[in-house]
């Protein structure tokens, strides 16, 4: 989640220079830039090594209670202060923390609760906890958004266990239960967690100390040190300097990728896709669509644009999803390309411009104008149509207008993105929901199978051969979050999207 105190202030003087080199440059300033200063490989993992010190940023105006804080790095760090009763890792499969086990086959789902987890006060872990950490979850709207469409409530049958109802049968459900847990009752000023660490401050000094309670805490850190930041500048030479060691981010913008080049990445589900307009006669053709998806270089996109901190989507999932058949590769050479776009009625004439129905294809890809990103993303697609004779251009509006745009239909075709959430939910692509247009009916039968294949009625493999011949979306990358750490980080990380400090008692 972006931090809602950002002000577009973090790395004032690296960013004012890469953004006139960017400006002198063209799109590959950046890249250049980047390795001017990191070198050509990005993302390089550190050894593993012991770890016995470790010093963490902290906004000391914001809050540590997940349910108040707004920064990302006070987010992260109440990883550390409260367990969920389910995390994500990497491949999307749910680890239990808090909860012992799930069962039910939809909509209705038991968790059973550990027995023999307490809070930092000593109160012992109970069902009603959990519900109320449920209701909490309101006041964190913009990070609980997708628990909430979802799932309809949270419930306790007794003591140690809950029933989840949810709206239909969803396999990946848990996935979704990675809210942390606080005491029944605690205020938003409450620190009173079941996490490895406990907050302790004095004299000035902040810190955390391992929690004697619980053993995933780390053995030789005892202690983490947490070190005030006045500003976003002040993180960046904090972390390149090595007066902190590690942060979040979600590298949504491109000062992000000039925080260092040791990183360890993380999917967190954020899907860039291609949406297509039914009214226009050429986007509406389903055989145009899979083709466009066999024009763009999503490889490219990734490493180009994204600067290797996304993958190529070659199926609406993660290419890490753990449900994922083997997948083989469908690039098709450009003669099978232009020789199905002649098929399709696309005819390139001897200007090199195709026509459809004796109109030359002039095609605009809509996108939102203040993600930088996205708006390559557009311009790259209508570098790659062109290629194939199709003129495309980019139109690019304020968010509101494109929004507004999109819902009344005037586009052909367009950039977005959405997070599919740790339950994957790629219901909001096929219907049209993450940008608030309606899908036609077409729609609502690829939708149904999508609900079987979440109810466990019909397999991944066969899903995708029916998404395949609908082609609501073209997905183009998944962008990925990290944790970034300092040069002389020794550790070997294993960050998931709810905790980086995922494995903290292994970093040893």
């Amino acid at each position: 989640m972006r931090s809602e105190r950002r002000t577009g202030s973090r790395l004032r003087l690296l960013a004012g220079t890469l953004a006139l080199t960017m400006t002198l440059t063209g799109c590959g300033g950046f890249r250049s830039v980047y390795n001017d200063i990191f070198g050509e490989t990005e993302s390089s993992s550190p050894a593993p090594a012991a770890v016995t010190e470790l010093s963490l940023p902290v906004d000391i105006d914001d809050s540590l209670n997940p349910y108040a804080a707004l920064s990302d790095m006070n987010l992260s760090l109440s990883a550390l202060l409260f367990d969920p009763l389910f995390l994500t890792d990497n491949s999307f499969s749910a680890i239990p923390c808090l909860a012992e086990s799930i069962s039910g086959s939809g909509p209705e789902y038991l968790v059973s609760l550990r027995q023999d987890v307490s809070f930092s006060d000593g109160t012992p872990l109970t069902a009603a906890d959990v519900v109320y950490s449920f209701q909490q979850t309101e006041l964190q709207q913009r990070r609980y958004w997708q628990l909430h469409t979802s799932i309809e409530s949270v419930t306790a049958v007794d003591d140690h266990t809950v029933r989840v109802t949810a709206y239909r049968a969803d396999k990946n459900i848990a996935g979704l239960l990675s809210f942390p847990i606080v005491k029944n009752g605690s205020d938003t000023d409450s620190l009173i967690g079941t996490g490895r660490y406990l907050y302790e401050e004095e004299g000035g000094r902040r810190r955390l100390a391992a929690n004697p309670d619980n053993p995933s805490a780390s053995a030789s850190i005892t202690e983490i040190e947490l070190v005030a930041m006045p500003d976003d500048a002040t993180v960046a030479n904090a972390l390149r300097s090595g007066v902190i060691d590690c942060m979040y981010t979600d590298y949504a913008e491109e000062e992000d990728y000039a925080l260092g080049a040791n990183s360890f990445l993380i999917e967190s589900g954020n899907v860039v896709y291609l949406g297509y307009s039914s009214q226009n006669a050429v986007t509406s053709l389903r055989d145009f669509r899979s083709l466009v998806g066999e024009m763009v270089n999503k490889e490219s996109i990734a490493s180009d644009l994204y600067y290797n901190k996304a993958t190529p989507a070659q199926t609406p999932f993660p290419a890490s999803y753990y449900d994922l058949p083997e997948q083989t590769d469908s690039g098709r050479a450009d003669e099978f390309i232009n020789m199905e776009l002649e098929l399709l009625g696309l005819t390139l004439g001897e200007d090199g411009v195709r026509r459809y129905e004796d109109s030359p294809v002039e095609l605009a890809i809509l996108t939102s104008s203040e993600n930088p990103f996205r708006v390559r993303v557009a311009e790259t697609v209508a570098r790659y149509l062109g290629y194939y004779g199709i003129t495309a251009t980019v139109e690019q509006l304020p968010y509101e207008d494109y929004l507004a745009r999109l819902a009344a239909g005037d586009y052909d075709l367009f950039v977005a993105e959405v997070c599919v959430g740790g339950n994957l939910d790629i219901s909001p692509l096929i219907s049209g929901s993450s940008v608030g247009i309606a899908g036609d009916c077409s729609d609502a039968q690829l939708l149904e199978q999508y609900y079987l294949y979440c109810a466990g009625d019909i397999d991944c493999a066969t899903f995708l051969d029916i998404f395949a011949s609908y082609v609501p979306v073209t997905p183009l990358v998944y962008r990925q979050s990290g944790a970034v750490v300092s040069p002389s980080f020794p550790a070997a990380m294993t960050p998931v999207a709810q905790d980086i400090f995922y494995n903290i008692d292994k970093w040893q």
